[in-house]
């Protein structure tokens, strides 16, 4: 009953906004050196370095992999049942002109912005 009462752009909002979580979780999870995760790549660096500091690298990044894994499994979920509902993209687009076409504010942003 509440997907049925929820608007599509907060359903487009809420997937953009967990997309962008996922992305980072995907990234902690590789580990890039310097980027300031603990991942796959800067655990295995460290391994050749001090063993104990790079297998506790490596379960961190396991553990990153997992939270990005389920973050996906559980997007299709909701996008599944987003879809179900008979939501759509065209209808959050829509929904997104009318709220911004009669919102003053935002109108006045943009007219300022040009």
């Amino acid at each position: 009953m509440c997907f049925r009462l929820d608007s599509s752009m907060r359903y487009m909002l809420f997937f953009f906004m967990y997309g962008f979580q996922i992305m980072i979780s995907g990234i902690a999870a590789l580990g890039i050196n310097g980027g300031g995760f603990v991942g796959i790549i800067s655990s295995t660096s460290t391994l050749e370095d001090n063993k104990a500091l790079g297998v506790m690298g490596i379960l961190c990044a396991l553990l990153w992999l997992a939270d990005t894994l389920i973050a996906v499994y559980l997007i299709m979920q909701i996008h599944k049942t987003y879809r179900s509902t008979g939501q759509s993209m065209e209808k959050a687009s829509g929904e997104f002109a009318a709220s911004a076409g009669s919102n003053r504010n935002f109108g006045q942003a943009v007219l300022r912005s040009l």
